[in-house]
């Protein structure tokens, strides 16, 4: 049975992969979120990989692992969408921007269009 959760290989870890994307990559806002983003020439032919950055002063751990949870499945649903070789970090501001999956993935493709990082044939 295949797993349904975000592969391992869909996910930042390095710290300097996060470096990178943030000081040299592109800044959007949405409502309340926060996206960097980076195409990656060496890594075309990869998936795309995403990361979620949460602040304390979002609330308790609850609500914070809570936002994490509604992000990391709205871009497991939509990662189809978005161009390969792409690495996107995103930071929720606040709470509220985020009741459920769908609002979640309203956001996430918001925020992915706006960096004009939609597959070709979905963009249009």
């Amino acid at each position: 049975m295949q797993p349904n959760g975000l592969p391992r290989f869909c996910r930042l870890h390095l710290k300097n992969d996060f470096k990178d994307i943030i000081q040299g990559g592109i800044k959007l806002q949405y409502r309340n979120l926060v996206l960097w983003c980076r195409k990656s020439a060496s890594r075309k032919a990869e998936p795309a990989r995403f990361a979620v950055v949460v602040s304390r002063k979002l609330g308790p751990a609850v609500v914070r692992n809570r936002a994490k949870r509604l992000l990391r499945e709205a871009f497991r649903l939509n990662r189809s969408y978005i161009q390969t070789g792409t690495d996107v970090i995103i930071s929720p501001r606040g709470s509220d921007a985020l009741g459920n999956v769908q609002a979640a993935q309203e956001a996430l493709k918001s925020l992915i269009g706006q960096a004009g990082l939609l597959n070709d044939s979905l963009s249009e």
